[in-house]
C-alpha cells in the first residue's frame, strides 16, 4: 500500500507491521481453537523436518538457489531490482531489463528483497530458504486439512501425516518445482491457497464468522504472489455456499462478499497499473505433462479410489469440489491457450502442481478407512503404532524415489556471484563475456549480475550465452577483453595458455586475454 502511494518500502516498518498482525491473529485463533497439542507437536514436528531437510539439500551450495532455467534468472532480477530502489515496477520502460516481470505480482520477490534486509543478506541468498519455509509450512497445512477429515475412531496423527508422505511420490510437483523448476511465486502461492482451503473447510464443518476474512486474507497474500491459483479456490467457495441450503441466502451472500471483495479488490488494484498481467493465461512456455510415467501410478489409482470415497460423504466432499475447481480452471486455460496460439497449455498443465494435495488428502483419507476395517476384524492391531509403521512403510518407499532423483549442478554458486559483483564494480559489462558450463548460468551473470539489458543488445543474441560459441570465440581471434570464468580447470588448453587471471575466486575467475586480439566493447 505504501508502494501505491508513492512512499519506498521501508523494511523494518514492514516487519513491525506484520509482527503486530501476526501477533493480533494468533491471539484471536486461540481463542477460537480448541487445544490439541499431540496434533500441534506433529504438525511442528512435520514442519521443522521438512524445512530442515530442504535447507540440508541446499546447505553444500550455500543456501543459493539450486534449480536453472530462465525463470529463475527473471525472479532474480526482479529481486535485485527492489532491493537497489525499494520500489516495485511501474515504470513501462523497464521492461527492457525486466521483460514481462514488470507486470508480475512481486509477493514473492519482495519477501526475499525484505527478509534478506532483515537478515543482513541479500534476495538472493535468502530467496531459497524463503521459499523452503513455505513449503515446510504447507506441509504442515497438510497435514491439519487432512486431520481434519480423518475420524476420531482411528490414529489421526498418523494417517494425516500420511497426506504429506504422499506428496513426495509426485516429487517433480512437490519439491521439484522449486529446487529444479524455478516456480517461487507459484510454489509460495500454494501455501495461501491451501490455507484458502483450510478456511473454507472450517466454514463448511461450521458457520464459523472468522473464516470469510481469514479466507480474504489468505486469499490476497495468494494473488500477490501468483494469482493463478485464486480460480479455483473462489468456484470452490461457491459451490460450498451453495451447498449449505440451510442457511439464509443473505448470511451466505455476505461471508461470500467478506470472503471475496478484499480479493477482487486488491486484483482491480493491480490490474489498474499492471494491464500486461492480464495476457498471463494465455501465455506459452515449457511444463511438465502429468502423465502416470512421471507422477507414478501407484500415486494416481489410490487417489482415484479416494477421491470417489471422498465424493460418497459429504464431510469430505471439499476435496472432490476444489479437484473439480481445479479441472474447470484447467479446461478454461486450455482454450484460452489454444485461442492464443500457444504451443502447449502451459497454465492449465500447472494447475496439477495444486491438486496433487487434495488427492494426497484423498489417498489418506481412504487408508485410514481400510486401516479401520481392518483392525475390527484384528482389534489387535487397533493401535497408534501400527499406524505410525504404516507411515513409516510409506515414507520409506517415498523416500527412495527422491533419493534416487537425479540432481543437476546448480547454475548460481557464490564463486560466480563474487566473480560477477567484482566484474561489475572494476570492469564495464560491455566488456565482459561468459566461459560458463551452463548457458543459464551466463544469462544469470549478465541480466541479475551485471544488470544489462533483457530487450536489447547482446542479450537478443542466442550465441552470448551458448557456452560452446563462447569456447570458439576465445579460441579465435576477435573475443571481447575480459570473461567470468566459472571453473578455470575446465577450459580447454587453447584458451587457459591465452589468457591471464585479473581477480580469482576459488575456481572461478575473471579472466583477460593477452595481446590486442580483442573485439570492441559491446
Amino acid at each position: 500500500m505504501a508502494d501505491w502511494i508513492g512512499l519506498p518500502i521501508a523494511p523494518f516498518v514492514v516487519l513491525a507491521a506484520a509482527l503486530a498482525a501476526a501477533l493480533a491473529a494468533f491471539a484471536a485463533l486461540r481463542r477460537a481453537a480448541a487445544s490439541d497439542r499431540g496434533a500441534a507437536a506433529t504438525c511442528a514436528a512435520i514442519v521443522a523436518a521438512a524445512f530442515a531437510s530442504l535447507l540440508w539439500r541446499a546447505a553444500a551450495n550455500r543456501l543459493l538457489p539450486t534449480s536453472s532455467g530462465p525463470d529463475l534468472v527473471h525472479h532474480l532480477a526482479l529481486i535485485d531490482y527492489i532491493e537497489q530502489h525499494w520500489r516495485l515496477v511501474h515504470d513501462v520502460r523497464l521492461s527492457d531489463y525486466l521483460g514481462e516481470m514488470i507486470d508480475y505480482t512481486p509477493g514473492v520477490h519482495l519477501l526475499a528483497a525484505l527478509a534478506g534486509r532483515w537478515l543482513r543478506r541479500d534476495g538472493l541468498h535468502l530467496v531459497y530458504a524463503v521459499v523452503a519455509c513455505t513449503v515446510a509450512l504447507k506441509a504442515g497445512v497438510v497435514f491439519l486439512i487432512a486431520r481434519r477429515f480423518v475420524p476420531d475412531d482411528r490414529p489421526r496423527d498418523a494417517f494425516a501425516a500420511i497426506a504429506v508422505v504422499l506428496l513426495l511420490v509426485p516429487y517433480r510437483y512437490s519439491i521439484g518445482s522449486f529446487v529444479e523448476q524455478s516456480y517461487f511465486a507459484q510454489v509460495v502461492s500454494e501455501l495461501f491457497a491451501l490455507a484458502m482451503w483450510w478456511t473454507l473447510i472450517l466454514w463448511d464443518e461450521r458457520p464459523w464468522r472468522g473464516a470469510p476474512p481469514l479466507f480474504a486474507l489468505y486469499g490476497v497474500a495468494a494473488f500477490l504472489t501468483w494469482p493463478v491459483w485464486i480460480g479455483p479456490l473462489l468456484l470452490s467457495l461457491a459451490v460450498v455456499g451453495l451447498m449449505h441450503g440451510e442457511r439464509s441466502i443473505r448470511d451466505r451472500l455476505v461471508d461470500a462478499a467478506i470472503a471475496a471483495a478484499p480479493i477482487a479488490a486488491i486484483g482491480a488494484m493491480h490490474a489498474v497499473r499492471h494491464p500486461g498481467g492480464l495476457r498471463m493465461a494465455g501465455t506459452g512456455g515449457f511444463a511438465i505433462w502429468p502423465t502416470p510415467s512421471e507422477v507414478g501410478w501407484w500415486f494416481y489409482v489410490p487417489a482415484a479410489f479416494g477421491v470417489a470415497f471422498a465424493a460418497s460423504r459429504r464431510r469430505t466432499r471439499p476435496i472432490v469440489v476444489l479437484l473439480l475447481a481445479i479441472a474447470a480452471q484447467a479446461a478454461a486455460l486450455t482454450v484460452t491457450a489454444r485461442a492464443s496460439g500457444a504451443a502447449a497449455p502451459y497454465l492449465a498443465l500447472k494447475m496439477f502442481y495444486l491438486a496433487i494435495y487434495p488427492m494426497a488428502i484423498a489417498t489418506a483419507l481412504l487408508l485410514s478407512s481400510i486401516f479401520r476395517v481392518a483392525t475390527m476384524r484384528a482389534p489387535r492391531l487397533r493401535s497408534p503404532r501400527t499406524a505410525w509403521a504404516i507411515v513409516a512403510l510409506v515414507a520409506a518407499a517415498a523416500i527412495r524415489a527422491v533419493a534416487a532423483a537425479p540432481r543437476p549442478a546448480p547454475v548460481v554458486t557464490e564463486p560466480v556471484l563474487e566473480a560477477g559483483e567484482w566484474a561489475r564494480a572494476n570492469l564495464s559489462p560491455a566488456c565482459i563475456d561468459y566461459l560458463t558450463r551452463d548457458g543459464y548460468t551466463a544469462y544469470w551473470l549478465h541480466l541479475a549480475v551485471l544488470r544489462q539489458p533483457r530487450a536489447s543488445g547482446r542479450a537478443t543474441i542466442d550465441d552470448t550465452f551458448e557456452p560452446q560459441k563462447a569456447l570458439v570465440r576465445w579460441i579465435l581471434p576477435g573475443s571481447l577483453q575480459y570473461a567470468i570464468a566459472d571453473d578455470l580447470d575446465a577450459l580447454p588448453r587453447d584458451i587457459r595458455g591465452n589468457i591471464d587471471i585479473v581477480e580469482p575466486f576459488g575456481r572461478a575467475a575473471v579472466v583477460r586475454r593477452r595481446g590486442a586480439a580483442v573485439a570492441p566493447c559491446q
